[in-house]
């Protein structure tokens, strides 16, 4: 089997803390993991933001909901199921992004969960036991499964570095600056191109 172990955030939807902080007004949930590389600390100072700011889980949910897929994003997993089976391997949070399930075409999420009190605030995370993304390719490799890995972040590339086909999509100058001899795609086409090379040969 062919398995596509596509990231969402900056691949196929805008990156969401930016987009929250902007539409609430603060300032602090727009950092991201190029500020903040711990993820488990940026994520506890988001959580402590948003109980400060009085801002529940149905607040964020609702500013998260008026985000658009990129534009042909739809399309790029329709044409990529054409030789894969489309797996959504993310470090956001299943609770925000499952509106995102029907635009693209009810793929599997592979995502962490969000912990939420009786009152409706978030109040932890329930992260993947997971070391990273590649582990998550590794898993289906052993299982001899070919793989197709698609990133935008420095958190993707050993994920990219391990998968039989790996593209860096839209990488910050940060992000490639890091990124070895990684192929760098600048459109969907691009990868679609690639992919339908290599399953010609």
């Amino acid at each position: 089997m062919n398995i596509a172990c596509i990231d969402l955030e900056g691949v196929l939807a805008p990156e969401m803390w930016p987009h929250i902080g902007r539409c609430a007004g603060i300032p602090g949930l727009a950092v991201t993991t190029r500020e903040e590389p711990d993820y488990p600390q940026l994520m506890r100072r988001r959580i402590a933001l948003l109980r400060q700011h009085g801002l529940k889980l149905g607040d964020v949910q609702r500013m998260v909901a008026m985000l658009p897929l990129l534009d042909g994003a739809a399309d790029f997993l329709a044409a990529l199921r054409r030789h894969y089976q489309v797996l959504i391997v993310s470090d956001a949070f299943a609770e925000l992004v499952a509106h995102y399930a029907e635009p693209l075409g009810a793929p599997e999420f592979q995502c962490h969960r969000l912990a939420v009190a009786g009152d409706g605030f978030i109040d932890d995370c329930r992260f993947l036991p997971r070391q990273g993304k590649e582990e998550t390719v590794r898993t289906f490799q052993q299982a001899g499964h070919h793989t197709l890995a698609v990133g935008d972040a420095f958190n993707d590339l050993a994920m990219l570095q391990v998968a039989d086909l790996g593209f860096l999509y839209r990488p910050s100058l940060q992000t490639l600056g890091a990124a070895g001899s990684l192929p760098v795609a600048r459109s969907y086409d691009d990868i679609l191109r690639a992919v339908g090379r290599h399953h010609r040969q």
